[in-house]
């Protein structure tokens, strides 16, 4: 048996394959170019995704460096200005002159060391996170809520490493939009201020990113953060991070959103269950 067609003109019949085993040829010839049409293209897709990965993770580490090169170098900026500190103070000692011990101390000593001393600090909390991306990512962010006199609080009791089953950019992704929110929000409070942590609640089985703000509003409405964003805490970039920050969430079942608003202060948990007990429920 064989697969005929056949022309009008003239009632002449053709035959395409004339026996069975053609037709299987045929058959499996066809499957295989559809297959080759799709993982191809598929294929490309994940290595132009692993690439962009390597590359952003490449950016990371070479922000991470900056900042321990820029810390290295401001603290050997302050040792060589420390020994001029300890000269001026020295003559102004020896000529009794407690007003120029006093002005040289809170002009040049209390502000210097404050910055170091802070520099030190955020990374000295850092170091319990093991993902180089995020410990660059958030110690970017904080030194820019600083600088913009934004006190910072960062709680990273014990090491964590983001759970294997979310993508590092993704992650990335969503804490750059909740610490641009956070900085962009508190900077219209009155006393701004951004807390922040990271960890592991063993009991639950989950790992959560927290971070919360002090606000101009005493209370947020909530349910505008899950509509379409218009006039939400601050300008419509506010409002394109969250869009962007819901599409990321929705490709991840297992994590959990959540939201609160009190007294001048809004959080943001990211909870991520991990996949053993989200497959038990």
């Amino acid at each position: 048996m064989g697969i005929i067609f056949r022309l009008n003109s003239g009632q002449k019949t053709y035959s395409l394959f004339s026996s069975p085993l053609q037709v299987t040829l045929a058959i499996i010839a066809f499957i295989i170019v559809y297959g080759m049409a799709i993982y191809i293209p598929t294929k490309l897709l994940q290595n132009k995704s692993a690439i962009q990965n390597q590359r952003l993770e490449l950016e990371n580490l070479s922000q991470y460096t900056s900042h321990i090169e820029t810390m290295y170098d401001e603290l050997r900026r302050f040792r060589h200005d420390y020994k001029n500190i300890l000269l001026s103070l020295n003559d102004a000692v020896e000529n009794r002159d407690i007003d120029q011990v006093s002005d040289i101390f809170k002009r040049v000593v209390i502000p210097t060391n404050v910055n170091v001393e802070t520099r030190t600090s955020v990374l000295g909390k850092l170091t319990e996170v093991k993902n180089l991306e995020i410990k660059s990512l958030i110690y970017s962010k904080t030194m820019e809520a600083i600088n913009k006199g934004i006190r910072v609080e960062i709680e990273i009791e014990k090491p964590i490493k983001l759970d294997t089953n979310i993508q590092i950019t993704d992650m990335l992704r969503t804490i750059s939009i909740l610490f641009d929110n956070a900085i962009n929000a508190t900077l219209k409070a009155k006393q701004p201020q951004i807390n922040l942590s990271f960890f592991e609640d063993d009991d639950k089985n989950t790992q959560v990113f927290q971070i919360g703000n002090s606000t101009q509003e005493e209370l947020i409405n909530l349910s505008k953060l899950s509509g379409r964003f218009n006039g939400v805490l601050t300008n419509s970039r506010h409002g394109l991070g969250l869009r962007n920050l819901r599409s990321i969430l929705a490709r991840y079942p297992f994590i959990q959103n959540n939201r609160s608003s009190k007294d001048y202060w809004f959080e943001q948990q990211i909870v991520i269950y991990k996949v053993s007990q989200t497959k038990k429920k």
